[in-house]
């Protein structure tokens, strides 16, 4: 797996839910592990950080928060349109409703990358398919095949996350949310009631890779391993950055969660285009050629 996280300059501090400052949010061997008790400290009902086996598993990135918005080598943030990573969003219009709501609560920390960005390179699978019908002919050696359609398959997607400090569990458990959302329907009291669940755009790799692919989420996974540490992270923060930089704020917590210090998340994406968009703009001449792209900011989405 490559890691994208932040080189160790870009490194920043991080805080326990109770306001004590540790690396990473793994408090230091002595604040959470009563002397010569690691069992005890297992039954202990003060425990607020993770165990000993999980410390020493992170220590060797422990303070390390993943870059989320990609910094270039100037330490610059880079556009989205350019940034290379599998992305899921939404269209503008759409995403007001969702992490670009101005309470957007636990899916907030989405708007700073425009959706869901993957801390780890996750595992694509993509199958280009076409379909031929068969027919048996009499006395014959071969059978007789023809056409009937093409179509792009599900696309399945695995991806790792690890949790280490406040800021990363926010971000996990505002990627469960959304991936849990998006495959909702408006309803009851909504003034969208009876719309089916959002759409969403897959990207990553280039414009010639995943083209800003229109999909619905046909199915979320999320995995809740049993041979890890969970540590307590508070959902639901007004604001988990300070206008300095990276620092996390400590006045305000949230509900708080046990969120699992490494799990896989996997999303099911079925690409779905309109008869319009086919109709109108659809060639395979065109299509060949890669003349049928379409970049992150558009509203339409690319062939794929």
């Amino acid at each position: 797996m490559a890691n994208l996280g932040q080189s160790p300059s870009n490194y920043s501090s991080n805080f326990t839910p109770d306001g004590a400052s540790s690396s990473a949010g793994i408090a230091p061997q002595q604040q959470y592990a009563p002397s010569g008790s690691t069992s005890g400290f297992r039954l202990s009902t003060i425990a607020e950080g993770i165990v000993e086996g999980g410390a020493r598993a992170l220590q060797s990135i422990a303070g390390g928060v993943f870059n989320f918005n990609f910094i270039d080598a100037n330490g610059e943030v880079k556009d989205t349109v350019n940034d290379w990573r599998i992305r899921i969003s939404m269209q503008p219009a759409t995403a007001d409703l969702f992490y670009n709501n101005p309470n957007a609560g636990v899916l907030a920390p989405l708007s700073s990358t425009a959706g869901v960005i993957f801390p780890y390179t996750p595992t694509v699978d993509v199958t280009h398919r076409a379909t031929y019908g068969e027919q048996a002919l009499t006395h014959n050696n071969y059978n007789a095949y023809f056409y009937q359609g093409s179509a792009v398959d599900r696309i399945n997607i695995t991806g790792e996350f690890t949790v280490q400090n406040i800021e990363e569990g926010a971000y996990y458990m505002a990627c469960v949310a959304f991936f849990r959302a998006c495959t909702k329907m408006f309803y009851g009291n909504s003034q969208l009631a009876g719309t089916p669940p959002p759409m969403v755009f897959l990207d990553g790799y280039g414009a010639h890779q995943l083209p800003h692919v229109p999909c619905v989420i046909t199915e979320f996974n999320q995995q809740f391993p049993g041979d890890v540490d969970y540590i307590k992270v508070p959902i639901g923060l007004n604001n988990l950055r300070t206008t300095a930089g990276n620092q996390v704020q400590t006045n305000n917590f949230g509900v708080p969660n046990r969120i699992p210090t490494q799990s896989t998340l996997r999303v099911t994406l079925q690409p779905v285009y309109s008869r319009n968009n086919i109709a109108d703009n659809f060639t395979l001449e065109r299509y060949a050629v890669g003349g049928l792209i379409q970049g992150g900011n558009g509203t339409r989405g690319g062939f794929l």
